[in-house]
């Protein structure tokens, strides 16, 4: 991957609401618990992380002419990020409620995004202009429609994409521009409804042959996370597998692969490969597994990279496995 020294983060910016069960989900009932609000989503959190790192990152797309909007600015500011989100007059911004069991398992996601789709490419490069011409890199999210996606990368111009699958219902978004994609990040269930879409016999695949088969339609790297099983990820034409340390409790997965994607940008910016920049992603996500927020402040590189230490890639064989 050619060296970049920015990115901009293409929507993915709204307000998160957690609904914290105090006991397991009793479905058809009222179930106690409490909601907690912030600012979040899957530009704004990977962009948090970046910026905390030393990636200069800024945050385009549309916001709504709302509190929520202002409270989303707000903290693009606080976090160092350039904010060029654009406010829609008499839209709402954008919401995702999750349903936490006390695990920290998600129970059910609420995504009230329509707002993304309410703009296309068209919109976004006259509208979020600067941002887009002066990055190296563009981090789009699925939340956007297939065409704007289609559309954004036909009109990147040389410039690094990279793309997160968001949830399994919106990954097939990205099919189009597969090809054109120099990275991407997803989960074994997203990656499967992506690869089941355009070839028979993978809707059960496992990671490896999933990561093959995302490699062969033309996406240059990419890394497939499990949980607490094994990450797999390619870069070059190379395959390899890390194994995340044990994680003993779980307080909220909401923000967990952001922080890895975040924390893969920051590294990979410093010059380094995809295999070494996932060790301390996957301790930034670990870390965030444990919080109950979907951003934890005051990261730093140094720090990550004395917790990752002890975590090694291991290459496979694309091939046999």
């Amino acid at each position: 991957m050619k060296p970049f020294q920015s990115a901009c983060f293409v929507t993915g910016a709204h307000m998160d609401i957690a609904a914290r069960l105090f006991d397991f989900p009793v479905y058809g009932s009222s179930n106690p618990g409490r909601l907690v609000r912030q600012p979040g989503g899957a530009g704004l959190n990977a962009a948090s992380v970046a910026a905390s790192l030393g990636l200069s990152s800024s945050l385009a797309g549309p916001v709504g002419d709302d509190a929520h909007g202002q409270e989303i600015r707000n903290a693009a500011a606080e976090r160092a990020i350039a904010d060029r989100l654009v406010t829609l007059a008499g839209e709402p911004s954008g919401s995702y409620t999750a349903v936490m069991a006390p695990d920290g398992e998600m129970v059910i996601g609420i995504a009230d995004l329509a707002i993304y789709e309410s703009v296309d490419a068209d919109w976004l490069l006259e509208n979020c202009a600067d941002a887009l011409s002066s990055a190296s890199l563009w981090f789009l999210s699925t939340n956007l429609g297939k065409q704007t996606l289609a559309d954004l990368a036909a009109q990147a111009g040389g410039r690094l994409l990279a793309a997160a699958t968001i949830s399994p219902a919106k990954a097939v978004r990205l099919l189009p521009c597969l090809a054109e994609l120099d990275l991407i990040f997803t989960n074994v269930k997203e990656a499967r409804a992506l690869v089941a879409a355009s070839q028979t016999g993978l809707s059960d695949a496992d990671a490896p042959m999933l990561a093959r088969a995302i490699a062969a339609s033309g996406v240059k790297a990419g890394v497939i996370t499990q949980g607490g099983k094994e990450a797999i990820f390619w870069q070059h034409g190379k395959f390899g597998s890390i194994q995340p340390p044990r994680l003993d409790h779980v307080t909220d997965v909401n923000g967990a692969g952001d922080a890895l994607a975040g924390a893969v940008l920051a590294g990979l910016a410093l010059g380094r490969s995809l295999a070494d920049a996932l060790p301390p992603a996957i301790i930034a996500a670990q870390l965030t597994l444990a919080s109950p927020l979907p951003f934890i402040e005051g990261l730093d590189q140094a720090t990550l990279d004395r917790l990752a230490a002890g975590i090694k890639a291991v290459q496979i064989d694309s091939q046999t496995r």
